[in-house]
């Protein structure tokens, strides 16, 4: 019996599983072949297994204002979450002054985004990199979509309490 071609198409729940399982995989790839390409068009001696994979930490300081930390991912850490889910914003957009809902790791797909708090600190962020957002509560933060591509993200929502696997540099 022959398979229609609807029958060969993935389901939106496969869709939704190959994210969930492969998101962080996908980034380390990412992210560890552009550092291969840098390493190789640079004199420099490290090697991208020592790099890691970029990230960035929101979080919200005594002073009850946003601030950030760089730094990258353990990647021998398992995190425990409790959902993933995925997002895309149109090219050219911005998000305005909020604080994250929750706890949660966003896994940048495609898209370069500005980010900045109220105190000024700001960051770029790239496809591969990851952020870290843990301000919600106080001054929040705001983005920009810097380049022409949407912003193709996953959302890694934090188990209540869990550890996550940032290291600040």
């Amino acid at each position: 019996m022959r398979a229609s071609s609807v029958d060969l198409l993935p389901s939106r729940r496969d869709l939704l599983r190959t994210v969930a399982v492969g998101a962080f995989a996908v980034t380390a790839g990412a992210v560890t072949l552009a550092n291969r390409r840098a390493t190789a068009a640079t004199t420099s001696t490290s090697s991208s297994a020592d790099a890691g994979i970029r990230a960035f930490k929101l979080f919200t300081g005594p002073d009850k204002a946003s601030h950030l930390l760089e730094g990258t991912i353990n990647q021998s850490d398992r995190i425990d979450v409790i959902a993933i889910h995925c997002s895309e914003t149109p090219a050219h957009s911005s998000g305005d002054w909020h604080n994250t809902p929750e706890p949660q790791y966003v896994i940048t797909l495609s898209g370069t985004l500005e980010f900045t708090t109220r105190d000024g600190e700001k960051f770029v962020l790239r496809p591969g990199d990851v952020l870290l957002s843990e301000d919600h509560i106080g001054t929040g933060h705001k983005w920009r979509l810097i380049d022409d591509q949407p912003w193709r993200r996953a959302y890694v929502v934090l188990k209540p309490g869990a550890k996550d696997s940032f290291v600040a540099r």
